[in-house]
């Protein structure tokens, strides 16, 4: 009976919309119009569903009564124009006028991701404002924006993990023609575009899901609350709510892909899983739609099947976040040991996550006390997304503070040089590219004094592990939102031009000489703390010095070196570098890239 029916509403045609409901807690339903007062008793229809076909107007507002005095939105809502304590708002999904019939997706190995969260990203705080700054991301060589979650929550400041309409784009950043209008301007520049999306719980204030079914799960909880439920009675309904989630972000605003949040919180022991079904539903979308569809996925889990096909016994995800990657760079860089933290540090981590991937790939954590993750050697190297910073590296801090005021520049222009020339997918956080040294803070907006509570002992908990004191800023305050948005004005300051000029020209060589192909990978200097990774299909040799000690090379032509990120034109001060003729010295912390010819080809590890 399923398959036969729909969660939300549904244009017949311009005029007619079927809209329905799955509440089966609720013995009668009443569609109710509140700007003309009119109501409208719900036909059954089965498996717990109601259902009703309506005239409808432009922007006709609605709520159902449930016949126990409660009036709730619609959970499939398209727009929530006053925020989650208002009416639902339909949308013909026909009206938007697309200008781009066709655009230019990316492959992995081809993505230079950016991830953005909406409000933030500008002192307007909405799609506009997104759309002013594409010209800066062409000029840095960005093809790929990954939105942070967009699912109208509480409130109007909000990372976007606390969505409790998983249909209805955050009212806050604009309607959804803007949100479409924005994909499609990304479109036509050639810039993918991803959505970040939340499966593994709804938000805590302002959702209706109690009030309709068993959405949520009676065996499972995780980091924040109740889990939905996947695998118990009811849980058909709730699948089909997902999958239809996901299809209408694909279909309706021709998303590029989906970022899947957290996937290791999502339990189902069901026969085909939740996400197995996600998967397959992206295949079915990329033969009707005739294009690619990226699925990624962030999991602590270090598991290589969840990027496996499903031939493979795997999940068939296109990537996932790599954060022992940056935990291994981070900690060595930081000298930070406590927290997560306390299971990196060790130079040979960084090596043995360039060639396996995963740093715990079936070993022993200390942090978790027990065994973890599993070996990467089956899958290519850019199923893996690699960064210096993320939303959660940065703003999971008590501080928010960026790895520019961490490690300073020196490092952070290595860590990012690690990133881009390595043999991973690169994602870089928004302003990072500026040398933003702006915090990205954890913020939220909500009056609810117990949730309020339950935010700050849980953060001040999370932190005391990490030892840093509870004089936190307020997540609640505005002012941790309003010092989290970037300063554009950086770009315009000698400091930002360099840092742009880095991150242009490391993206530059990526897109030319990395195609895919593992690197050779060789210690080198004294201390054995400089990587050279050897590209050998496009002869790239790059030198990652995590030494305290300079390092000699012997000398190439001026026309091979690609880049020294402890040049001046970068930010460095290494003023030696303006005649290549000589041997090159690499300085500590800074990495080199040639593009070999000749003898220079088998340059060797040692030159004495």
């Amino acid at each position: 009976m399923l398959d036969k029916l729909h969660h939300g509403p549904l244009f017949i045609t311009d005029s007619e919309v079927e809209l329905n409901l799955w509440a089966p807690l609720a013995p009668e339903v009443w569609l109710i119009q509140p700007e003309s007062g009119e109501k409208i008793r719900m036909q059954k229809v089965g498996s717990g569903f109601h259902r009703v076909n309506i005239s409808t107007a432009r922007d006709l507002r609605y709520v159902f009564s449930l016949g126990n005095g409660k009036i709730v939105a619609d959970p499939a809502s398209r727009f929530q124009p006053e925020g989650v304590s208002g009416p639902s708002m339909l949308v013909n999904p026909n009206e938007y006028q697309w200008r781009n019939e066709t655009w230019k997706t990316y492959g992995m190995k081809e993505s230079i991701i950016q991830e953005i969260h909406i409000g933030a990203y500008s002192t307007k705080g909405n799609y506009s404002g997104v759309k002013e700054r594409i010209p800066h991301m062409l000029d840095i060589g960005i093809n790929t924006v990954e939105l942070m979650p967009l699912a109208q929550c509480y409130g109007s400041r909000n990372w976007g993990y606390d969505g409790v309409f998983p249909f209805a784009p955050n009212f806050s950043y604009g309607n959804t023609d803007d949100l479409k209008n924005l994909v499609d301007t990304l479109h036509a520049n050639s810039i993918s575009v991803i959505l970040d999306v939340v499966y593994n719980h709804f938000g805590p204030i302002g959702g209706v899901f109690h009030e309709l079914g068993p959405y949520f799960s009676s065996i499972y909880r995780n980091p924040w609350g109740e889990a939905i439920n996947y695998d118990s009675g009811g849980s058909d309904a709730v699948r089909s709510f997902i999958l239809e989630n996901v299809d209408y972000w694909i279909r309706e605003f021709r998303f590029d892909g989906l970022r899947l949040d957290s996937i290791h919180s999502i339990y189902d022991s069901s026969p085909v899983p939740i996400l197995k079904m996600v998967t397959k539903l992206r295949d079915k979308l990329e033969d009707d739609l005739g294009r690619k569809i990226k699925l990624i996925a962030e999991s602590d889990r270090n598991d290589p099947l969840t990027v496996l096909s499903a031939n493979k016994c795997g999940m068939g995800m296109d990537a996932q976040w790599n954060d022992d990657f940056h935990h291994a760079i981070h900690a060595y860089l930081t000298g930070e040991n406590l927290g997560y933290y306390m299971d990196y540090g060790a130079f040979d981590q960084i090596v043995h996550s360039y060639t396996n991937g995963f740093v715990y790939d079936g070993v022993y954590s200390m942090f978790l006390n027990r065994m973890r993750g599993s070996r990467f050697k089956r899958v290519p190297a850019d199923r893996l997304i690699v960064y210096t910073q993320n939303h959660d590296q940065v703003g999971n801090r008590a501080y928010g503070d960026r790895p520019v005021l961490i490690m300073g520049d020196a490092k952070a222009r290595l860590f990012a040089a690690s990133v881009l020339l390595s043999p991973f997918t690169p994602m870089i956080f928004m302003g990072e590219e500026n040398g933003e040294q702006n915090p990205f803070l954890f913020f939220v907006d909500s009056d609810d004094a117990t949730f309020t509570e339950v935010i700050r002992q849980g953060r001040r908990e999370e932190f005391s592990a990490f030892g840093w004191d509870n004089s936190i800023p307020n997540p609640f305050d505005k002012s941790s939102f309003m010092a989290s948005v970037l300063d554009w004005n950086l770009i315009n300051q000698d400091r930002g031009r360099k840092f742009n000029a880095l991150y242009r020209d490391l993206i530059k060589i990526r897109k030319q000489c990395i195609t895919g192909q593992l690197p050779i990978i060789e210690l080198c200097g004294d201390d054995r703390r400089i990587i050279r990774l050897k590209y050998e299909d496009t002869r790239l040799i790059v030198y990652l010095s995590f030494s305290t000690t300079t390092y000699q090379l012997p000398a190439v032509n001026p026309e091979e070196l690609l880049i020294d990120t402890s040049a001046p034109k970068y930010g460095g001060i290494n003023h030696r570098k303006e005649n290549y003729s000589v041997n090159i010295t690499i300085e500590p912390y800074s990495a080199i890239a040639i593009l070999a010819s000749g003898n220079s080809s088998d340059l060797p590890c040692n030159s004495d």
